[in-house]
């Protein structure tokens, strides 16, 4: 990475607060502001900035509440009156819990073009995520030549592979190279892979990039209670030793989805590009 185009942390904050605001999501009574931020770096600025972390957190916060003061300050925006008796003419901007700010590297193949990366969420504990409804994954993201570009992600799901609520459909084991874990599907979907900073998955596999970011979808039909999986993946998956079809096809050099799945059994051994393997258990 040239010199010309090193991360300063001015540029983070300023774009911490550019993606604040960005991602304030209206509700009745308040503007509810995002206040969990990732801040991706390419390696080379993640080593030359880590001395100075403690003081870029302190900064960033010192400036994202100041930012938030002044737009209380200005006024706010004003409440739908013909919806709500109240005497308060506007709505203020809040910030829901504390700021939290975490500097990560970016292990993306498209790292050294994208200089900083800031994924902003709100706080996924379940008091805060009900008052928000659907979350909604900001990503935003300062290429090597300055140019800023942003996607959002909604998400309905808590990231938390190891808080399984609701109802127990199945259990993945596994061993990856963070160790061995189980995982505990309660929904009737999961998306299984590696990850990416643009790539969500409910169980994230630390393990080789023989793995997809996205490998392969596992669906429990709620009228049957019967299982499918779905290969996303470019390398294959296997159930039982049997590789499955991929469900994947390039179009105009662009992969396509053509929603091919197969039956998967109660009892399964999933396999990931020939590189690790799911022991899937479906719980009746």
């Amino acid at each position: 990475m040239s010199a010309e185009h090193r991360i300063t942390p001015e540029d983070i904050i300023t774009l911490l607060l550019e993606e604040m605001e960005a991602g304030i999501a209206p509700s009745l009574y308040t503007n509810l502001v995002p206040s969990v931020f990732d801040i991706y770096l390419h390696a080379d600025d993640l080593d030359r900035l880590r001395p100075l972390e403690r003081r870029m957190r302190d900064e960033a916060i010192r400036a994202l509440t100041a930012r938030i003061s002044e737009l209380n300050k200005a006024g706010g925006t004003r409440l739908k009156l013909s919806l709500v008796r109240d005497r308060t003419p506007k709505k203020q901007y809040e910030a829901l819990g504390e700021w939290v700010l975490e500097f990560h590297e970016n292990t993306d193949d498209d790292a050294a073009e994208n200089a900083l990366v800031i994924v902003s969420n709100f706080p996924r504990e379940s008091d805060t995520a009900d008052r928000v409804g659907t979350l909604t994954e900001r990503i935003t993201r300062r290429d090597s030549g300055g140019a800023i570009s942003t996607t959002a992600t909604q998400r309905t799901t808590n990231l938390d592979t190891r808080r399984a609520t609701g109802i127990l459909h199945a259990n993945i084991a596994f061993e990856d190279e963070t160790g061995a874990h189980t995982y505990q599907m309660t929904r009737d979907a999961i998306k299984i892979g590696r990850g990416a900073i643009d790539r969500w998955v409910d169980l994230k596999l630390g393990s080789q990039k023989d793995i997809s970011r996205e490998h392969l979808l596992i669906r429990r039909d709620a009228a049957s209670g019967k299982f499918f999986i779905k290969d996303l993946s470019s390398l294959g998956t296997t159930v039982n030793g049997k590789r499955i079809p991929s469900s994947i096809e390039k179009v105009n050099g662009e992969d396509v989805d053509r929603n091919v799945e197969v039956p998967l059994p109660d009892k399964a051994r999933i396999g990931l590009a020939g590189v690790l393997n799911l022991e899937f258990r479906a719980v009746r």
